[in-house]
């Protein structure tokens, strides 16, 4: 079975993705994590990388769709996943009020909420431009998803407990 998750920053996917692996006992994949080793590695603020543009993103698109295609299971955490991934059995959304956003990648960064609210704001604007000017996308649309869960308030285990309900509903 191959699931994508997707939401904006700090709405809970990866940690959802994280814990559904390990309850489901598959694989998971983040591009969000790969995209910040690289950005580590090329010592590059991660606005900056995302304001590179086609190449990179072509090589994160590439090994996406290579890992759906070449595993019988994997979550894959990613922005475009259910656009990328046409065969994804489940195409996640998790949402959560920019409060509890931000507040969360304060936490996760340690950053101040006033830093983590100011470079959220930045990094969405120029995410959510890249993948209308290159995809003509807004993975915001709900339409691509056949499952949606708001975090606000639940823990990432409470997260999971409804996505795996809501699975089991689709079968």
């Amino acid at each position: 079975m191959i699931i994508t998750i997707t939401g904006l920053p700090g709405s809970g996917k990866t940690s959802a993705a994280k814990e559904l692996a390990r309850h489901l006992h598959i694989k998971h994949y983040s591009m969000g994590d790969l995209f910040r080793k690289i950005a580590k590695k090329k010592k590059i603020p991660l606005l900056e990388l995302t304001k590179k543009g086609r190449k990179l993103s072509d090589e994160l698109d590439e090994m996406q769709k290579h890992i759906a295609k070449t595993h019988k299971n994997a979550i894959i955490d990613s922005r475009l996943g259910a656009y990328l991934i046409k065969n994804a059995d489940y195409r996640i959304y998790v949402y959560a009020s920019l409060k509890t956003r931000v507040r969360r990648i304060a936490e996760r960064d340690k950053k101040s909420y006033k830093a983590a609210l100011r470079e959220t704001l930045a990094r969405e604007r120029e995410e959510l431009k890249h993948y209308k000017k290159e995809y003509n996308i807004d993975y915001r649309n709900k339409n691509l998803y056949n499952i949606i869960i708001e975090t606000n308030g639940l823990a990432v285990e409470d997260t999971v407990k409804k996505i795996i309900s809501m699975m089991n509903k689709l079968k």
